[in-house]
């Protein structure tokens, strides 16, 4: 393979002290060397090895690099190297030549047989000397080498207490985002983050999929590498397009069982508790449902997996997966070493950190409710974003009672559904500037009683008494039955959920007649 003046001047460095004028190019531009004579001269673009004590300055200019051995001062596409014998330089470039060839021998050998991209790594790391990762854009690392200090071990970055911080701050980084469709080999540094790092993204129908990434405890990175890493990415495309990619994440049994519990409204619910009871997470175990809305940059950045592992390492007993455009969890309570406040507890901070919006189903006994708990959980989830957007968390005890108004007003408006002759009493209050309404309200809140009542309206019992007969003989009941209260209360709350043009006067309504002067 061919090397970049940049990178052979590195290499020898390592034996002999080597002077240049500038920076040399860090393109693989070079093959084997020539050795030059007096007279001679070299092949257009080769690489040169030349004694001092002669004018080379017009063979450098056809040569892509020479190097002189001895002093003198280089310049343009020279360099010197203080060595003892031009033989000497010859062998130690050709012994790099030998080096670099063998590594690329060695990646293609092992694409023909089919070996997996840690391998590449491995092979790599050798030669390179610097902790290797190949990530997916989903976070999930795919292959690592000494990427345990940078939290880039085999699995999914971001799923512990450790690295998660780190993962929501590169998502919220406009650096990280804006070098996710570069080509070729380029610098990410993050101080706070990743540090410094070569990358090489990996694209997939022009999208990047996945990224190679070089890291380096060097304040500065050698751009020399840039060239090498991005033959090594060629191979990892490779291996990922033939499915040599390890599956992250483990065994995938229960989510499958999960997701097709709550996506499937066919499937046969006896097999699925059949085949959870096999997996440990039996019938008589208690469960909680949680639905997570994604944020746009978890869509955007494709944090799913990261965050459904996450979940799994910080809630004992839990399977996290992605279902539509969500995250549903789910907690076998009874396996779980932790309480629903533990829960609530830890996750709560987690939230509202992601930037992510949760629903809460209630607790339930076994493995034929996963369905309805999931329903619940999402239906937690959007009534309480409309009613309180400024939350994070919503429980569905906590909207339920909403829901059932929400429900019971989808054909027909709260007005329209009210107990008839409570709206009667409203138009009253509005003719004759009474408080009819107001005090049946309060008379019902109090459960009925009378005394607290009329301390809550300041007036004297007598008065209030009088009041409710004119409301009973409006209403036509005794407030006796059970029912009728229950019903007069729910249209209360019902009358509440409509403007006030819904609920004037109907058109051609009449108006009372020969009322006695109202209190």
């Amino acid at each position: 393979m061919k090397l970049s003046p940049a990178l052979l001047c590195r290499e020898l460095s390592k034996l002999y002290p080597v002077s240049t004028d500038g920076p040399l190019s860090v393109d693989p531009i070079l093959a084997r060397p020539q050795l030059l004579e007096r007279g001679d001269s070299p092949v257009d673009g080769a690489l040169c090895v030349a004694p001092s004590g002669e004018d080379w300055s017009a063979a450098a200019d056809r040569a892509g690099l020479v190097l002189t051995v001895g002093s003198g001062t280089p310049q343009g596409r020279q360099a010197t190297v203080e060595a003892p014998s031009t033989a000497a330089v010859y062998n130690a470039i050709q012994a790099v030549f030998d080096r670099y060839d063998g590594w690329y021998s060695d990646l293609t050998d092992s694409r023909l047989q089919g070996q997996s991209i840690q391998t590449l790594l491995e092979l790599s790391h050798n030669l390179l000397g610097k902790p290797l990762v190949v990530i997916g854009m989903d976070f999930s690392v795919i292959a690592s080498v000494e990427g345990e200090s940078h939290g880039m071990a085999r699995g999914m970055f971001g799923a512990t207490e450790d690295t998660y911080d780190v993962l929501t701050t590169l998502k919220h980084n406009g650096k990280y985002e804006a070098v996710r469709q570069l080509d070729g080999w380029f610098y990410f540094y993050s101080e706070e983050e990743m540090g410094s790092c070569m990358c090489v993204n990996i694209k997939k129908y022009g999208q990047t999929t996945y990224r190679l990434i070089m890291f380096d405890t060097e304040e500065q990175q050698d751009p020399a590498y840039g060239f090498l890493l991005e033959h090594l990415a060629a191979m990892v495309e490779h291996a990922l397009l033939h499915n040599t990619a390890p599956v992250s994440g483990g065994s995938h049994t229960i989510r499958t069982i999960l997701h097709t519990a709550i996506s499937d409204r066919t499937a046969d619910y006896v097999t699925i508790s059949q085949r959870l009871d096999g997996c440990g997470w039996h019938s008589s175990h208690e469960y909680l449902c949680i639905v997570l809305q994604l944020s746009y940059l978890d869509q955007k950045n494709l944090t799913i997996h990261a965050i459904c592992s996450y979940i799994e390492n910080i809630l004992s007993g839990s399977c996290a997966f992605q279902y539509k455009d969500d995250i549903v969890v789910f907690v076998d309570l009874t396996l779980s070493s932790m309480s629903q406040m533990d829960i609530s507890s830890r996750l709560s901070c987690f939230v509202r950190d992601s930037l992510l919006k949760a629903g809460y189903s209630r607790v339930l006994l076994g493995h034929f409710n996963f369905r309805r708990q999931y329903d619940q959980a999402s239906i937690a989830l959007e009534v309480g974003t409309r009613r309180n957007p400024s939350f994070w968390i919503h429980r569905f005890n906590d909207i339920a009672f909403d829901y059932i108004l929400e429900q019971a007003t989808r054909k027909l408006p709260g007005y329209m559904l009210s107990h008839e002759r409570l709206l009667r009493l409203r138009y009253s209050d509005e003719e004759n500037g009474t408080e009819y309404l107001r005090t049946l309200r309060l008379y019902l809140d109090n459960h009925l009683n009378a005394v607290q009542t009329a301390r809550e309206l300041f007036i004297h019992r007598s008065t209030f008494l009088y009041r409710l007969e004119r409301i009973k003989a409006v209403l036509g009941t005794d407030l006796t039955d059970p029912d009728e209260i229950l019903y007069l209360m729910l249209s209360f709350r019902l009358m509440e959920r409509e403007t006030p043009a819904d609920l004037s006067r109907p058109a051609g309504q009449p108006s009372s007649q020969n009322r006695k002067q109202p209190v």
